[in-house]
């Protein structure tokens, strides 16, 4: 069943659209938090003349079993202007392999716009210690964003995360996309 959830949700992922690249809330526990840090290594940006790399982080807070709120902020370096981008979402469970998300956010690559967007993110357990996430979404001010990733449980309050990640943004009729890997480390508290 959980192969066959997250195989549903992959392929939601070829169709879907928007939310930009942080880890996203998969667990949740009332009251626990989580702190992570990325790197994003041979961005493909485009418009621009070579690879470029970034950084995210976030930080979120389970306001129960069921609800969590994440706030993101990603930097993609890129030759052609930098693309900067916070968040912040609501998370609910709606399944045990299953969150709905929404979100506002702030983007600014050159000219800055506010926006919403929502999705849904899907995860299960692929080992005793490895966690498989697939993210989709649509939004305004970021058209299509895509996630395929896996958590590994180095402890079990740190993990270290792997991702492809896909992000179309529309800043005033000015179309850009950034795609490629992403690795980081998360600390839950």
């Amino acid at each position: 069943m959980k192969k066959i959830i997250l195989t549903a949700l992959a392929a939601t992922l070829v169709t879907g659209a928007a939310f930009a690249s942080v880890v996203p809330v998969t667990e949740m526990s009332k009251d626990s938090s989580k702190i992570q840090v990325e790197y994003a290594f041979d961005q493909h940006v485009s418009g621009s003349d070579g690879r470029d790399d970034g950084f995210g982080a976030s930080l979120s807070h389970d306001l129960s079993d069921k609800s969590a709120l994440q706030y993101g902020y990603s930097k993609t370096n890129a030759d052609n202007g930098d693309i900067k981008d916070h968040q912040l979402a609501y998370v609910y469970k709606v399944h045990n392999n299953v969150n709905i998300y929404g979100a506002g956010t702030y983007i600014k690559s050159g000219d800055s716009e506010f926006g919403y967007q929502g999705g849904v993110i899907g995860h299960t357990d692929l080992t005793d210690r490895i966690k498989g996430y697939a993210k989709a979404g649509f939004g305004n001010d970021i058209k299509q964003s895509y996630q395929v990733g896996a958590a590994y449980a180095l402890k079990p309050d740190i993990d270290l995360n792997v991702y492809y990640g896909y992000d179309k943004y529309s800043i005033d009729n000015n179309d850009k996309t950034a795609k490629g890997i992403h690795a980081g480390v998360g600390y839950s508290f």
